[in-house]
């Protein structure tokens, strides 16, 4: 991500929209497009996290086990 504070322009959503196949009004895109912005700030703030050495998380068993 970069670490730009963009805003989005519902023309802008409504692109994005309909590159995705989504249908979506004027008025929800004026709706989203505030919201789209914010949560893309957040994934900044999530980036910028310095996780140190933290290793990555090489396995991941999905199985359900029986709790005593």
């Amino acid at each position: 991500m970069s670490d730009s504070q963009e805003n989005f322009l519902p023309d802008e959503i409504a692109a994005l929209a309909k590159a995705a196949r989504l249908p979506m009004s004027a008025e929800r895109c004026k709706v989203i497009a505030p919201i789209f912005s914010g949560t893309l700030a957040s994934f900044d703030a999530l980036d910028a996290v310095d996780l140190g050495e933290t290793p990555p998380t090489n396995s991941f068993d999905p199985r359900w086990r029986d709790l005593p």
